[in-house]
């Protein structure tokens, strides 16, 4: 077993923790949103207040469910665990079928069975974690796994779309899309090209955060 259950809970309390200070703390939204608006003399902090709190607080949720994304994604070889899909079982008559099947048992991978388990008990209390940061009642919650069901989902189509040849290197999927409809509605394609290049750094940034958080051994 790669990790030992309390050792996979500090760890992935700590990457929901982590997460989140890289946001805050290097103000990536902040950051984000100063840059677009001095380059493309679009309406700033200082000019509609407003506006800008509002854009600021819903990219930030937007930045997080990338995040949360990338986690999961890169999760699987941080635990050091693959997942596979089990094939369809073949029936056949053979003499030998029965010592194929215990075969089979024999030749699986250690570890493999321990897989699933290791991921839910990471995104459990990653979950609980990142809930209790952001002091989530049960519909925010809710509405957060709705949303990152969704990302998941799109995120399966964007590869298809870039296709197309239109949209640069990066600039797809739902970041991408939400972050440039709360951007810039009115210049979609270039709110699109910059959404891009920002989740490019949202991807680093929770890459770090996976890496930080698994970069030593605790004894728990």
């Amino acid at each position: 077993m790669p990790f030992r259950p309390r050792e996979l809970v500090v760890r992935a309390r700590e990457a929901a923790a982590l997460l989140l200070a890289a946001l805050e703390r290097n103000e990536m939204v902040e950051k984000f949103l100063d840059v677009y608006a001095a380059e493309f003399r679009r309406a700033g902090r200082a000019d509609q207040p407003g506006l800008y709190r509002e854009q600021r607080e819903t990219i930030r949720r937007e930045a997080i469910l990338a995040m949360v994304l990338r986690v999961e994604s890169a999760l699987p070889a941080r635990l050091k665990v693959r997942v596979v899909m089990r094939e369809p079982k073949r029936r056949r008559k053979s003499k030998n079928s029965r010592k194929a099947k215990k075969g089979s048992k024999q030749r699986k991978k250690p570890g493999m069975d321990l897989a699933i388990p290791l991921l839910d008990l990471f995104r459990e209390e990653f979950f609980v974690a990142l809930g209790q940061a952001l002091d989530w009642n049960e519909d925010d919650a809710q509405q957060f796994w709705r949303d990152l069901e969704i990302y998941e989902e799109l995120s399966k189509l964007a590869p298809r779309r870039r296709a197309g040849g239109r949209s640069h290197a990066g600039a797809s999927g739902p970041f991408v899309d939400r972050t440039a409809l709360l951007l810039d509605p009115s210049l979609m394609e270039q709110a699109r090209r910059e959404a891009g290049k920002f989740q490019t750094e949202l991807n680093a940034a929770a890459e770090r955060v996976l890496r930080k958080a698994f970069s030593r051994r605790r004894a728990n």
